[in-house]
């Protein structure tokens, strides 16, 4: 009996359209670049993604790096000035994901907590390689703070946020940066490019992400084997954590990154840092499909929770 039997039928359904996936390591080029530039369909959104809600509002604009110009979106949740600032990472693996897909997760986020969000639409690998994405969030975090009057934003009150691999670079420059950030979010992130966890082996097969699609997003973001032991790669392989931000860690018990997320909790935890860490019984990437996935619901108002107290 499958272990992912206990989950209820909705969320295993999102196993029959997460399978195509499970092909981009086999994918030519020209077809993987159709899937990162692919955008989602109205009516799927709403039925996977939830309802996108109005914001007073949204716009886009892109920002110099060393790396080439990237695009953010930037959500506003009122007219007011000062706002806190949630500088937003999107998941993919480092290889999909974009502003789009991302859209409904941002504006619940704004309307929520009442925190300018910013969603960074770093550029994919395996066109770009590590340190490239985590050299992009950098420069944005220093022209958030640079240009935050402007932007109608509060320069002390930013924090970070991510999923899956958005988790891993909202971790790193909340290592890198601790001065500049005043808390961390990190929802399921990939923390360890070594990959022998034992949710790794339990979950191998589980929805949305398989062993074997988080092992090519792996590879394709590293030049090399050693990438994968830097601890910008992985966090967890940090010497120093000490001094960093107060953090909240959301793990999914049938996901391959479970133990990524256990782990990283445990070192923050042992150097100090102020950790909050909140555990469901679902699948990786629950929190974009609330509708689908019942801890959804649960897991925002964690959030919304966490972000009223650091902000």
């Amino acid at each position: 009996m499958s272990r992912f039997n206990a989950l209820p039928l909705r969320t295993r359904l999102l196993g029959l359209f997460s399978q195509p996936m499970d092909y981009l390591p086999k994918a030519p080029d020209f077809l993987l670049k159709a899937v990162q530039r692919a955008g989602i369909h109205p009516v799927i959104e709403r039925a996977v993604l939830g309802k996108s809600l109005p914001l007073p509002k949204v716009r886009q604009q892109q920002v110099n790096t060393p790396h080439g110009p990237v695009d953010v979106r930037l959500y506003y949740p009122s007219t007011a000035e000062n706002l806190p600032v949630i500088l937003f990472f999107h998941a993919g693996g480092w290889v999909i994901g974009n502003l789009e897909t991302h859209d409904v997760m941002c504006r619940r986020l704004a309307s929520m907590t009442g925190a300018l969000v910013i969603s960074v639409d770093y550029h994919l690998s395996p066109w770009v390689k590590f340190p490239v994405p985590v050299e992009q969030g950098e420069a944005v975090l220093a022209w958030l703070r640079r240009d935050a009057v402007s932007l109608g934003a509060d320069p002390l009150r930013v924090m970070v946020m991510g999923d899956s691999a958005g988790g891993n670079l909202s971790a790193v420059l909340a290592r890198k940066h601790p001065n500049a950030l005043k808390a961390q979010v990190l929802v399921y992130p990939a923390t360890d490019g070594d990959f022998r966890s034992l949710s790794a082996d339990e979950n191998s097969a589980a929805p949305i992400l398989s062993k074997r699609l988080m092992q090519f997003f792996y590879d394709c973001y590293a030049r090399t084997e050693d990438d994968k032991r830097h601890p910008d790669f992985s966090p967890l392989l940090a010497h120093d954590l000490t001094g960093l931000p107060p953090c909240l860690i959301i793990t999914a018990e049938y996901d391959v990154l479970r133990d990524d997320g256990f782990a990283y909790a445990q070192r923050l935890q042992a150097a100090g840092v102020t950790v909050q860490h909140e555990h469901y019984a679902d699948i990786h990437g629950f929190l974009s499909f609330p509708t689908l996935c019942a801890s959804g619901e649960e897991a925002f108002a964690a959030i919304g929770r966490f972000v009223g107290k650091v902000l």
